[in-house]
């Protein structure tokens, strides 16, 4: 079976993209830090009050990600894929009933390499979802993917599907 959490709003994306660019500012702060010994008093406090301030605007961000990605979870296994709030409501997709299941031919991890951060700050997330074809409507469920060993069970789970003849499609990344 393959958990992961759902992303119910794509502004999830760019708030990850903010935080990542804190976290580097964050950084390029800290080595001043580790050197304010050195700098006049003058220099040093508004280093440290910035350091602050945006160590605030980093817990808010985190807060804005986790409203965004935190409420409910995506388990999919061989014939169904739900869909499971904390609140205790569930919503269950048969598989037998969609007409065609659109997949991404990789599956990754988020930030797995440099270049995948570098390609994250330029604003081009590397997205993990499946896009289910049903009564003429498309609908796409992202989720972000924790582990390789859930990357695996999806990889498991989609040969399952090939075998028991579900209508499949794969779309290649850029």
């Amino acid at each position: 079976m393959f958990k992961a959490k759902l992303i119910e709003n794509g502004e999830y994306y760019k708030l990850k993209n903010k935080q990542q660019l804190i976290a580097i500012l964050l950084t390029i702060l800290l080595g001043f830090f580790v050197n304010v010994y050195q700098l006049p008093v003058w220099l040093a406090i508004p280093i440290i009050a910035f350091y602050i301030a945006a160590m605030i605007l980093m817990v808010r961000n985190r807060r804005q990600i986790s409203a965004v990605v935190g409420n409910k979870r995506i388990e999919i296994d061989e014939e169904q894929i739900r869909i499971k709030s904390k609140k205790g409501s569930d919503e269950t997709i048969h598989l037998n009933r969609v007409e065609r299941i659109m997949l991404k031919d990789e599956y990754v991890l988020p930030q797995r390499t440099i270049k995948d951060v570098g390609h994250e700050l330029s604003g081009k997330s590397k997205q993990n979802f499946v896009i289910l074809y049903q009564n003429n409507r498309a609908r796409q469920l992202d989720f972000e993917v924790d582990s390789y060993y859930m990357i695996n069970q999806l990889d498991k789970l989609i040969e399952t599907w090939k075998q028991k003849g579900y209508h499949l499609e794969w779309l290649k990344d850029n």
